[in-house]
């Protein structure tokens, strides 16, 4: 047991960094602040090194284990942290977007801004929500994640069918375009994974 509450403690510093990238990946959009992407990517490492050291010390847990529910709990946990390894991921590839943005000096509308704005702060809300859970140590907490739920694939169909009317408008160009659609994308997906990682954790018991 004392295994376990070691584990679940490295993989609650991990949602506080997942968290942390989130917020700070958004604040490099907000600000246009490129200096502020070597700090992240290097919590993009330190994620992705947790992510093997914490995998290790799941393996060692089940190898040999004949607790069934155990197993079970270190399969659940080891998805947990394979999907906030893949949240890093996501805010990497944001990042290169966002870098792309400052460099080539290209402009969103104030309407595509609100829209991004919209899904970050839906899928910060449930990151968030998750790091609270691990930090009260009662991982039932997450049910207010799934309680919670969007649409988000109609948020993005939507907001995608908008700002590809505000191209053919000619309001924004087709490279500035194409940036926002992929952050779109990519901010849904870091919701999907934050879903996922809420269901799983209701189910260890």
């Amino acid at each position: 047991m004392d295994d376990l509450n070691n584990i679940k403690n490295k993989i609650k510093d991990m949602s506080k960094l997942a968290l942390k990238m989130w917020q700070m990946t958004h604040r490099t959009f907000m600000e246009h602040n490129a200096d502020l992407i070597p700090g992240i990517l290097e919590d993009e490492n330190n994620l992705n090194n947790m992510e093997k050291a914490i995998a290790a010390d799941l393996v060692k847990l089940g190898k040999g284990n004949q607790d069934e529910h155990m197993r079970e709990v270190v399969v659940l946990f080891a998805e947990v942290v394979e999907d906030f390894e893949l949240i890093g991921d996501y805010c990497k590839d944001i990042l290169e977007r966002v870098q792309i943005k400052i460099e080539e000096r290209l402009l969103f509308t104030e309407d595509a801004v609100k829209e991004y704005e919209a899904l970050y702060n839906k899928t910060l809300e449930a990151l968030d929500e998750i790091a609270f859970a691990f930090e009260r140590g009662d991982l039932s907490l997450v049910k207010i994640v799934l309680r919670k739920e969007e649409h988000i694939d109609y948020m993005v169909d939507e907001y995608r069918k908008k700002h590809n009317e505000r191209m053919i408008q000619g309001v924004c160009t087709p490279m500035a375009c194409n940036m926002f659609l992929n952050m779109l994308d990519f901010t849904a997906a870091v919701y999907y994974h934050a879903k996922k990682i809420a269901r799983n954790l209701l189910k260890i018991k």
